[in-house]
């Protein structure tokens, strides 16, 4: 879904003016783009707490662009059809993020499906590995 979204964003920012280029165009292609990146960066984490904070960065950025789409409204760089059609797109998604956020909240005390441990006992692993090879970090560089 949010694939989708950024490709709808991407046509609709060919109509923007030129002088926008570095700025409001800049802002609202890199605002978008970030919500499946963030996503998915989230989800390879194996944890459901660091997949949750980065579906917070995901929102976070659902509400800059947001404020760029008004922007670009209220520049009469996009219609106010187009703007109310990118809006509801985005509100729908919004939704279903937030209800997954939930679902996520949900799961984050058990232990079965938080991964967190899983990080934390292969720090370890690493650190006896170094340990005994009498390796550190500084013979990397």
């Amino acid at each position: 879904m949010a694939h989708h979204f950024v490709l709808e964003t991407y046509k609709l920012l060919e109509a923007f003016p030129a002088m926008e280029a570095n700025n409001l165009t800049s802002q609202l292609r890199r605002a978008t783009t970030c919500l499946p990146l963030n996503i998915a960066e989230g989800r390879g984490a194996r944890s459901n707490k660091i997949f949750l904070n980065y579906c917070i960065f995901c929102y976070r950025s659902c509400l800059e662009v947001e404020a760029c789409l008004l922007l670009a409204k209220d520049r009469h760089y996009i219609t106010e059809i187009q703007y109310d059609n990118h809006f509801e797109r985005l509100t729908h998604f919004i939704r279903k993020l937030y209800r997954y956020m939930q679902y996520l909240e949900s799961k984050i005390g058990d232990r079965k499906t938080d991964k967190t441990m899983w990080y934390r006992h292969e720090k370890w692993k690493v650190e006896q590995d170094r340990n005994m090879k009498g390796e550190d970090m500084g013979s990397l560089c």
